[in-house]
């Protein structure tokens, strides 16, 4: 039995990732470091305890090949060295091309029609991606949620604490596989469930995803996941996949209906991971990094498990 107490569960988003391993070793350093930021001796008893930081990989179901990690290294190496972002990023998370592509992405929201029109060629790959999951083509995003409800139930059955974090397409994955363990099968000891749901990056705000989640056909309880206690969404500035929704205002209902104890946003995090490819505010190892995703995972540590 791994670590009875805690477990941090991650479940990665679209385009291919590194292979299991590195993925896991790049993914313990980036999050331990954000930790750190925010509270050095909580870093410092998670670290000590690297079987509770658990990588649930599905790429291997999606993709034929592995990412070079060489092509992320100069970036993760900034992010580890450099403590805050620089007036650089900021200046150029504001400048007048990324305002107005901006714009463009939440009139595509409200309009879905005008995607096909207006989407750069890095969008259609992210949404067909998407769409390839939504539309279970070979029965695979049944299988990718399969890979998440075995750790969940691995960790309801050891006792463990769950914090469940997920990254773009994979906070979706997450909320899918909570509404199918909730409401198709017995998902477990009758408390089960997630301490806190952590969201990066998140799209489950946009109408595109809300129309196509398990569940988005019913009305009321039905409608939504059962099980999470608490949710945590974070979104950075200029990141065109989670659009700034706040998730307390779009799921509003939950708290309502008494599904979830508490939700709460922040959409102003500044994410200056950059690439060959220049800046990308959506990148996972940018939030990971960042002090307010690592005072979230510290909170939840130190926290006695809820009532």
């Amino acid at each position: 039995m791994s670590n009875p107490g805690r477990r941090i569960l991650y479940v990665p988003g679209v385009r291919a990732k590194p292979s299991p391993d590195l993925h896991r070793e790049v993914l313990r350093k980036c999050v331990i470091e954000g930790i750190r930021r925010a509270d050095a001796p909580t870093a410092e008893a998670i670290s000590a305890r690297p079987e509770c930081l658990r990588l649930v990989p599905w790429g291997h179901l999606f993709y034929p090949d592995y990412r070079d990690l060489g092509l992320d290294a100069a970036g993760i190496d900034g992010l580890l060295a450099d403590p805050a972002p620089g007036r650089t990023t900021i200046r150029e998370i504001f400048s007048a091309r990324r305002q107005a592509a901006s714009f463009l992405y939440h009139l595509c929201d409200r309009v879905p029609l005008l995607i096909e029109w207006l989407a750069d060629p890095d969008t259609r790959i992210n949404i067909s991606d998407s769409m390839r999951y939504f539309d279970n083509h070979g029965g695979v995003a049944g299988r990718i949620r399969a890979l998440l409800a075995a750790e969940l139930q691995s960790a309801w059955a050891a006792g463990d604490r769950v914090l469940l974090m997920g990254h773009s397409l994979g906070s979706v994955i997450a909320w899918d596989t909570l509404w199918e363990l909730g409401h198709s099968v017995r998902p477990g000891p009758a408390d089960a469930g997630v301490d806190l749901f952590l969201t990066l990056g998140s799209p489950l705000g946009t109408r595109f995803v809300r129309r196509r989640l398990l569940g988005a056909g019913t009305s009321g309880a039905g409608r939504y996941p059962r099980g999470i206690h608490r949710w945590r969404n974070l979104a950075a500035l200029g990141d065109r996949t989670a659009l700034g929704h706040r998730f307390a205002d779009d799921y509003a209902e939950m708290l309502r209906l008494g599904l979830v104890a508490d939700i709460t946003d922040r959409t102003d995090l500044v994410n200056p991971f950059r690439n060959q490819e220049g800046l990308n505010p959506h990148k996972c190892y940018g939030y990971f990094v960042n002090a307010t995703t690592g005072a979230a995972i510290a909170e939840w540590w130190r926290a006695e498990a809820p009532p």
